[in-house]
């Protein structure tokens, strides 16, 4: 790994946990005005889901998420950089608010970051795991 793949490495990191603790201005701080923020989960069961562009989609992203979700734990389990790509496997844990039930998932995201600057993000997690946990879908 090189210094900048390191640095980038060391960004998700850092980011990542102020936004555990609902500190947001570290992730504003690095994004690029023309972000693309995209959120794999179904907008029609997580109102936060879909795709956003530019710091006021990703105010918008922001806001949803944590209107319906407290974070209780986001630990890295693996932190991976190449290039201007940065990949993070994450241990979740979040009250939801709406059902008060505690839901606990990996959380895969992927950065793109050009000169310090966060280009892209892309996140995913087992969408039906935590709408079961959360008491919206059963097992067949």
């Amino acid at each position: 790994m090189n210094a900048n793949e390191s640095s980038n490495r060391t960004l998700m990191l850092s980011v990542l946990a102020a936004f555990r603790e609902g500190h947001l201005d570290p992730l504003f701080d690095i994004l690029a005005d023309d972000v693309v923020w995209i959120s794999t989960a179904p907008s029609e069961f997580f109102r936060f889901g879909g795709t956003r562009r530019g710091r006021t989609g990703v105010r918008e992203y922001t806001a949803l998420l944590f209107s319906g979700y407290h974070y209780t734990r986001f630990e890295p389990r693996a932190v991976s950089a190449k290039g201007d790509k940065v990949w993070g496997l994450f241990e979740i844990e979040a009250l939801h608010r709406a059902s008060g039930r505690y839901v606990r998932t990996d959380a895969s995201i992927l950065w793109t970051l050009k000169d310090g600057k966060l280009t892209s993000h892309q996140g995913f997690f087992d969408t039906a795991g935590v709408l079961m946990q959360q008491g919206r879908l059963s097992a067949a």
